[in-house]
Formats: structure tokens, C-alpha cells, sequence
């Protein structure tokens, strides 16, 4: 084949290219070529998802507000700004001025500045030995303080002005936000050039402060998470969730938001239409939440009212079903110093406290694993007394106890010689009980594997456990078997419970709908669940919680009593010997339906009398479980 044949050839398949291009695939490559030239950008917000409780009712709902924005064209002057911010300044309610908006206002004002710079500064530019930011930097240094001095009338001015210059050129600035439908009206009457109404959301919540800390709050991007934001395509100025649930679930909750099509003049064509966020249905059901509440409050007046209860100020308490770790109402209560009361529920995540004998589940648990405790083996409830010790004992003589009666009648002593046994050593009198931080790993591993001194993992951000104590002696390691070393928070002590009426499956915590997720497993043998069980359950038939909740429900569960401090003047300094009360329990013992936890602290200062907080709480919440 000669040239000229390859050269025909080569020009009829160009041709047939051309013309498949711009006859088969014009539109195609039209579209293509305009998606890459054409910028895209997204409106100002969408609406977040509302949260739900777990009958449907509205729990966090989003009301429409109305905002006045700003669109810059490309024919926009300065004057016409200022003009714009002169009709607006009135309606300013709050504004934050910076020294560089207050600069940038004197340089629009006094011809860019021009006096501020020497001809010899401005022949240096011209001869590039200087910048055109040096020359900004100049004139900037160079006014005078006594020049930024301006009226309320000015600085409202001035802040709109520096908001209609913010970001790019082309987007919609928020200049007046959440204002009333009557200033709407005057605004627009004004036919303001590039302003127009924008109708945004504002989260409202139904049943006021309830939950309100356990659902979050929006706001800006936290500076310290911004470059993970900007990865998952957020922009700086977005709203998102940054605390409670709203945080948790942003990827739920957040809105699409609408996007537009810059044209050449600046002004903007709709593409698609924002999309509003997920609802969240949470496993709370508000009813039972605010009666939760309700019962709180009518227990902690009542305490009040007893010399004995002066530094009871704060109570708590979890309802959940222990199959699924899901939280069905959870509450703290604060009461103030003027009768009032605070709503705190935050704080289950974070305030921990000395539990007491609520624990020796967990304690007993170490004893079966170790060979410490001898099933069915009686001994007799008495004292220990340690070396250079105060002889330590339960809170009356119990008489024979074994494994069971020990956690029906709460013996501290059979917590105490099932300790020392850990050990490897056998108690006598006034013995010298050296221990080791293996001796207190071993209790506390265990104490974890039930859900105590651990996270547990409870959807909510920023859950912190509770205090480890750090010193290592005999007789601390005795208090911690009794739940008087270290401390807890209701979120653990609720997890424990479950894991107990879960015969050692421990569950995370969930306060939105999700599977249930297995975390570990206590390795117990159910056969020791049994005997643990049955000492639980003789706690409400005989034992400590005979008369907390009525027979019928068949609960099971452990009381609790702490000794603890308080620092009755506020000067950082404990002072006062107090009591702390707990209660964790669950039922039916076989088919466990409801778990609930109490914690009352300080209820007393009294070594006579403490006031029947735990009892009262558990007795209303199940009478009203089963009403309802």
C-alpha cells in the first residue's frame, strides 16, 4: 500500500470520529464538558433529622426561622454594600467586631489608604523591590488607634459590610439571622438589591430541658476536628451535631442540602432540592422517662425534709431491658439550694461513685474463679481485723452465712475472708496481709468483664469511667471486694446488673435502635450463675430488699451502702462522713424483662437513720411498670 492510500485512510477514520462525536455523542460530551466548566455549589443548610422516642413521639423537632441573606453580583460596588448595611443596621441584635474589620472599613472609607503610603514606598512597588502585601501591611500598621474609634451606629455597619465580604465571592452570606416575620416584611419592602429571605431550621425540643444534654447540641466545626470534617466533604461554615446524640448520629441526622448552578453574573439556577436528614428513633419511652423524672424529684423533697439527708442534693437512676442493653429511661436530678431542680442526666456518662455491697456479684464471681469461695461452705459472719487496722465487719453479726445467705444478708466478712483466700493466704487474727497489684488486677479483670471500671460503649460521646485507686494495701483490697475502694458510674453499674441477669453476656448500652452487640463474656460456670441467682433473688425474699418491690415480680438484684465524704463548705476539703445508697436490680429472675439501677449519695450523714430512697424509687417505678 502506498502513502498516499495510508494517508486517504487515515483521514477518512478522523473524519468518521468527528462526525461520532458531534453527531452520536454531542449531547453526551455537551453535558460532560458543562458538569467540568460549570461551578456547583450547595445552599446554606438542610434540615437535620428529627429524634423520636420509641413509641414515635417527637422528641427533637426542627422549626422554621427566617434569615436575611446577602448574594453578591458581579456588578456589585461598595457603595451599594454600605448603602445595603445602612438599611439593615437597625435590625443587628449582636455583633463581634475585629480589629481588621474595623481597618478595612477606615481603608474603604479614606481611598484605599492612599495617604498612608510614601512615594518612595510606592515607587519600590512599581520597581517589584516590595509587595502589594507589604503595602497592605504598611497601611494597616500605620492607623491610628484613635481612627477605629466608631459609634454603635457605624460598628453595626461596618459588621454587616465585612459579612457581605466574607468567604467566596459567590456565596450566599448569612447577614440577620432567625428574625421575626414582621421585620421579613419591612426588609423586603425595602427591594433591597441582592437581598432576599431564606426560611432555615432551628432544632426545638417538646419536653423542654428532659434528656435535652443526652440529645446534644449543633453548632460550628470544632476547630480541633475540622480536617476530619473537611475529608467527609463538610465545609468549614456547615452546622453539625457536636455533643450528645447529635453527634453521634451526624450521619443520620444531617440534611442534603440544596445545590445551584453559578451562572456568569454570579446569580444562581437550582439543581436539586435540599433534602431534610433520618429521623433517630431512640429505645426511650417519654413517659416512662418523665415519670422517671417525676419520682426523682418527689424522693429527693422528701429526703430533704430529714436533718439526716442535709448533704443529699442529687440522685439517679437507669431503666433498660438487659436482653439488649437498650436504655429505656435514664435520669439525674439535681436539687438546688433554692428549691429548684436541675436536669443532669449528662453526668451518668462522667460522675462515678463509691457503690458498695450493690458489687459482690462481681466480688463473689472472683471467688468462684479463684477457688475462694467453697460452695454451700458456712462460716461464721464475724470481724477482720488486719494488722495496724481497725477491725472491719459487716453491719450487724449475721450469723452462719454461705455463698448465698453471704449476698442475701450482705456480709462484708464473707467478702473479706473470700479476699484474703484469693491470696493464697487464710486469715487470723490481727495477721499482716501482704497483697499485690496482681491481687487487684485480678478483682478488678473480673469487675470489667461485668461492665465495672470499664466503657461501655453506650452511644453517647465522652463516657469516662470511674476512679482507680492507685495505692496497694491489704485492706484497701478488702474495701474494694465490698465496693469501697474504687468508684463507678450509673452507666457501669446499670451494664453490671444486665450482666448479671444476662448470666455473664455482657451487652453495650444503647440509647438509639441498634442490633444488640455482644462485648465478652464473664467465664463463669452457669452453675456458679445459678448459685448467684439464687443469692440475688433471696436480697428481695428475706434479705436486704424484702419489701422494695412486691413478691409477685420475682426481682432479683443487691442493695447497697457506701461509706463515703463530703465537703460540706465548699472549700475543697471533705469533712463530713456520709452515706451512700444503691440499688441494682432486675426482673422476673428467670426471664428478665426490666433492669433499674438507683443511686442516691450522701443520703445521709446518720450512722441511725437514712431515709428509704432506693425503696421508695423501686417500689413507684415497678408499680407503674406494670400499670402501664
Amino acid at each position: 500500500m502506498n502513502l498516499k492510500s495510508i494517508v486517504t485512510i487515515f483521514f477518512v477514520i478522523f473524519i468518521s470520529v468527528l462526525l461520532n462525536i458531534n453527531i452520536n455523542h454531542h449531547q453526551e460530551y455537551s453535558e460532560d464538558l458543562k458538569v467540568k466548566t460549570n461551578m456547583i455549589i450547595t445552599g446554606l443548610s438542610a434540615p437535620r433529622g428529627r429524634i423520636l422516642d420509641c413509641k414515635g413521639k417527637v422528641l427533637v423537632d426542627n422549626v422554621g426561622v427566617l434569615n436575611i441573606v446577602y448574594h453578591k453580583t458581579t456588578n456589585a460596588k461598595v457603595e451599594d454594600e454600605l448603602e445595603i448595611a445602612k438599611s439593615l443596621e437597625s435590625y443587628v441584635k449582636d455583633y463581634h467586631l475585629t480589629l481588621r474589620m474595623k481597618q478595612d472599613y477606615y481603608l474603604i472609607k479614606h481611598d484605599n489608604g492612599k495617604d498612608l503610603i510614601t512615594p518612595d514606598e510606592y515607587r519600590l512597588l512599581e520597581e517589584r523591590k516590595i509587595s502589594e502585601d507589604d503595602i497592605l501591611n504598611y497601611k494597616l500598621a500605620r492607623i491610628k488607634d484613635t481612627d477605629l474609634e466608631y459609634t454603635e451606629y457605624e460598628q453595626r455597619i461596618i459588621y454587616l459590610y465585612s459579612l457581605m465580604n466574607e468567604g467566596y465571592y459567590y456565596q450566599d452570606k448569612y447577614l440577620l439571622k432567625d428574625i421575626t416575620e414582621e421585620e421579613a416584611l419591612k426588609i423586603m419592602e425595602q427591594n433591597l438589591n441582592s437581598i432576599r429571605i431564606v426560611v432555615s431550621s432551628k432544632r426545638v425540643y417538646p419536653y423542654q430541658d428532659t434528656l435535652k444534654d443526652i440529645f446534644g447540641s449543633i453548632g460550628s466545626i470544632p476547630k480541633e476536628e475540622a480536617r476530619d470534617y473537611l475529608n467527609q466533604g463538610y465545609k468549614l461554615e456547615d452546622t453539625v451535631g457536636i455533643s450528645g446524640l447529635e453527634k453521634t448520629y451526624e450521619n443520620i441526622l444531617k440534611g442534603q442540602k440544596a445545590t445551584y448552578l453559578v451562572n456568569d453574573d454570579y446569580s444562581l439556577s437550582l439543581l436539586s432540592e435540599e433534602q431534610m436528614g433520618h429521623d433517630l428513633v431512640l429505645n426511650i419511652d417519654i413517659d416512662l422517662q418523665i415519670k422517671l423524672e417525676n419520682t426523682l424529684k418527689e424522693e429527693l423533697l422528701a429526703a430533704k425534709k430529714k436533718k439526716q439527708s442535709r448533704y443529699f442534693h442529687d440522685a439517679y437512676s437507669i431503666i433498660g431491658d438487659p436482653n439488649t442493653g437498650n436504655i429505656l429511661a435514664m435520669s439525674g436530678i439535681l436539687l438546688n439550694d433554692d428549691g429548684s431542680f436541675k436536669e443532669i442526666s449528662h453526668t451518668l456518662l462522667s460522675s462515678s461513685f463509691a457503690m458498695g455491697s450493690v458489687v459482690k456479684g462481681a466480688s463473689s464471681t472472683v471467688g468462684y474463679l479463684t477457688g475462694a469461695i467453697k460452695e454451700g461452705q458456712k462460716i461464721l459472719d464475724s470481724c477482720v481485723k488486719l494488722s495496724f487496722q481497725p477491725a472491719k465487719c459487716s453491719y450487724k453479726r449475721l450469723g452462719y452465712v454461705d455463698d448465698i445467705t453471704a449476698l442475701k444478708t450482705s456480709s462484708n466478712y464473707f467478702q473479706f475472708i473470700t479476699a484474703i483466700n484469693s491470696t493464697g493466704n487464710s486469715y487470723h487474727y490481727n495477721m499482716e496481709l501482704n497483697v499485690t497489684k496482681e491481687n487487684f488486677d485480678t478483682y478488678r479483670q473480673t469487675f470489667a468483664d461485668y461492665g465495672l471500671g470499664t466503657l461501655t460503649d453506650i452511644d453517647l460521646p465522652n463516657e469516662k469511667i470511674g476512679m482507680i485507686g492507685q495505692k496497694i494495701s491489704g485492706d484497701l483490697l478488702l474495701n474494694l471486694a465490698i465496693g469501697q475502694y474504687d468508684t463507678y458510674t450509673p452507666l457501669e453499674l446499670f451494664q453490671y446488673i444486665n450482666t448479671i441477669a444476662n448470666r455473664g453476656k455482657r451487652l453495650r448500652l444503647n440509647v438509639a435502635k441498634r442490633d444488640p452487640t455482644l462485648l465478652n463474656e464473664v467465664p463463669l460456670n452457669q452453675h456458679y450463675y445459678d448459685r448467684i441467682l439464687e443469692g440475688f433473688y433471696e436480697v428481695f425474699h428475706g434479705g436486704t430488699a424484702s419489701s422494695y418491690v412486691d413478691y409477685s415480680l420475682q426481682a432479683s438484684g443487691k442493695t447497697g451502702t457506701s461509706e463515703t465524704f463530703y465537703d460540706s463548705n465548699h472549700d475543697g476539703i471533705v469533712d463530713v462522713e456520709t452515706i451512700n445508697s444503691t440499688l441494682a436490680f432486675f426482673y422476673p429472675k428467670d426471664t428478665p424483662k426490666y433492669s433499674i439501677i438507683i443511686i442516691a449519695p450522701h443520703i445521709t450523714n446518720s450512722d441511725t437513720y437514712t431515709y428509704p430512697f432506693t425503696k421508695n424509687m423501686s417500689l413507684k417505678i415497678t408499680n407503674y411498670l406494670e400499670e402501664s
